[in-house]
């Protein structure tokens, strides 16, 4: 009797040996997990961009080769205060290694702390100023399409007068993007305060004699200095450069502005669609609705930490991103970073023909 316990005693030890070395086979075989804090507005206002990019994640997760990131989500309703409280909980208490954030508040309450670490977050909406850092967009930054709509009517226009709105530090900087990328310095700057009622800034604007002239103000202020051109100049008039925002509100404008015909001919830079079909296809096969513009870029985050990040040293994955050789094809297209970790950006040139914006053609 004591003979067949000790033999089974001696079986029990074997198995658990075998087990313990395939056990630890699979860890060597496998990079270690990463453990990923993702900040979304779930609720509240913006909830529609954060389910999006929550379900996108969960495409991506769905999607790779090796289960090697854990997720875990949290809410900041797109609020400042609960994106930092949401970020402390990730860190003190989920010990994730990485965070990726969409809301523009909780990036820039972040950014700091993340910047005095060697902690990396990657972002799925835009900051408000770009800078060498911890962060990487995984969304092009959409501001630099003022420096691009500069360069691109730096040949088409001789003189330019750039029309902002003076009370917003939103207006100042892209503003100052348009003006750099602009090739000459024929052009002349005036502000616009938000209680003017435009008409002396458009009488400025117009015994100065320029060719073209953009604005970059608020909706309600740009229909008004719109309305105001159009009734102290007629049909002599310059040409109106439009941009992003004008060309994505443009139906705010056009049943508000009296002549429809001051839009034509106007020339709007946006950020190029590389969004693949098989990633709308799939996203509207399985949620049964279409992915907000955002959701692609949650999904290629997750691709990108789990083949470039998982089983790397956290100190070497800032260089590993930065490094010139670093290409990925992800499902929103080809991405890559500049010295900033900012995503390289690719775009398009609209103009405004036939009462609508359509590709321009070189």
């Amino acid at each position: 009797m004591k003979r067949k316990i000790i033999i089974g005693i001696g079986v029990i030890v074997v198995i658990v040996a075998i087990l313990v070395s395939l056990n630890n086979s699979d860890e060597k075989n496998n990079p270690e997990i990463i453990k990923v804090g993702v900040i979304l507005p779930l609720s509240g206002q913006y909830s529609f961009f954060g389910e999006s990019v929550k379900n996108a994640i969960e495409l991506s997760l769905n999607d790779l080769d090796n289960k090697n990131v854990e997720v875990i989500y949290e809410d900041d309703e797109f609020n400042a205060t609960k994106g930092l409280s949401a970020y402390n909980k990730l860190q003190s208490i989920d010990k994730v290694d990485t965070v990726i954030a969409l809301s523009s508040p909780t990036i820039e309450v972040i950014k700091p702390v993340i910047n005095d670490s060697d902690e990396l977050m990657f972002t799925v909406g835009n900051e408000t100023s770009i800078e060498e850092d911890n962060v990487f967009e995984i969304i092009p930054w959409g501001a630099k399409l003022f420096n691009t709509l500069g360069q691109e009517v730096s040949d088409r226009y001789e003189n330019i007068a750039v029309v902002y709105g003076s009370d917003s530090q939103l207006f100042e900087t892209n503003r100052g993007l348009f003006v750099e990328g602009l090739a000459n310095d024929n052009h002349s700057e005036i502000a616009v305060s938000s209680n003017s009622d435009v008409r002396t800034e458009v009488s400025k604007m117009l015994n100065q004699n320029f060719d073209a002239y953009t604005l970059f103000l608020t909706v309600e202020q740009g229909i008004k200095f719109l309305n105001e051109v159009s009734k102290q100049s007629g049909e002599n008039q310059p040409q109106l450069i439009c941009d992003g925002n004008i060309e994505l509100t443009i139906g705010d404008y056009l049943p508000k502005v009296q002549d429809k015909n001051i839009f034509n001919g106007c020339i709007s830079t946006m950020i190029a669609d590389t969004t693949t079909d098989e990633f709308n296809e799939t996203y509207i096969e399985i949620y049964e609705q279409d992915p907000n513009f955002l959701a692609v870029y949650g999904y290629d985050a997750i691709q990108i930490i789990s083949e470039y990040l998982a089983g790397k040293d956290k100190l070497d994955w800032k260089n590993i991103l930065e490094e010139d050789k670093f290409v990925f094809d992800g499902a929103s297209g080809e991405i890559k970073f500049d010295e900033t970790g900012s995503r390289v950006l690719k775009s398009k040139t609209h103009i405004f023909k036939g009462g609508e914006f359509v590709l321009l053609e070189n």
